[in-house]
């Protein structure tokens, strides 16, 4: 099962937050890509190292949603992972010769040491109709893009803000640290099925958020 879910979790070429800036990429060789741009800043265009572990220790593990299998308008559980993340200072290989490689504000110039530990993480792989979760709550709901997967952490892959350096400027304007969800597979005719499944709708008129 384990590496069925490590397939899926690969095949995807970015699980976005939103498709500006904010997302998170696995290769099968253990590799992997964590990005945070934000209202034109980057905070993090880092490798990371990754590997799935068989459990958690029970003093890690956090309770996970359930899910009724795709029925009901709830998006199907394809499974869960433990995983081991290892934050890098290194940029990935294809931006090494880029511009941020003299940025003085992304990696290790604004997070602290702890942030590059390595950290457990608990995932949910999920099949359903979604948007992504920068756009949830926005109005108007219409003409928002489409995806077929989420990923879902029990706790944010972007480091808490206790691990940055100054998080009064500029991260807790985009509390990336709260970012659990990130979507893939890119599917516009999803559309046409109504209502995504983590959409949440606000009413204007009495201030009502309906999910």
């Amino acid at each position: 099962m384990n590496e069925a879910l490590c397939s899926i979790l690969c095949r995807e070429e970015m699980w976005c937050y939103d498709t500006e800036g904010r997302s998170i990429r696995f290769n099968e060789d253990g590799s992997g890509e964590l990005w945070c741009r934000c209202n034109f800043n980057y905070w993090i265009t880092a490798e990371f190292e990754w590997k799935s572990i068989e459990s958690l220790p029970e003093s890690t593990k956090t309770a996970v949603m359930t899910s009724d299998g795709g029925q009901n308008g709830h998006p199907q559980l394809l499974g869960q992972l433990h995983l081991q993340i290892t934050l890098l200072k290194r940029l990935p290989s294809r931006v090494q010769g880029s511009v941020l490689k003299t940025s003085t504000m992304i990696n290790e110039h604004s997070l602290t040491d702890d942030a590059f530990r390595p950290k457990l993480f608990i995932i949910r792989i999920e099949k359903g109709n979604f948007i992504e979760p920068n756009s949830i709550g926005c109005f108007p709901a219409y003409g928002k893009s489409r995806f077929a997967m989420r990923l879902l952490f029990d706790t944010s892959p972007y480091p808490p803000r206790s691990e940055w350096r100054a998080p009064e400027k500029g991260p807790d304007d985009g509390q990336f640290w709260t970012h659990v969800e990130f979507v893939g597979r890119s599917f516009s005719e999803l559309a046409k099925q109504g209502r995504a499944m983590n959409e949440v709708i606000v009413n204007t008129r009495s201030g009502c958020v309906i999910f």
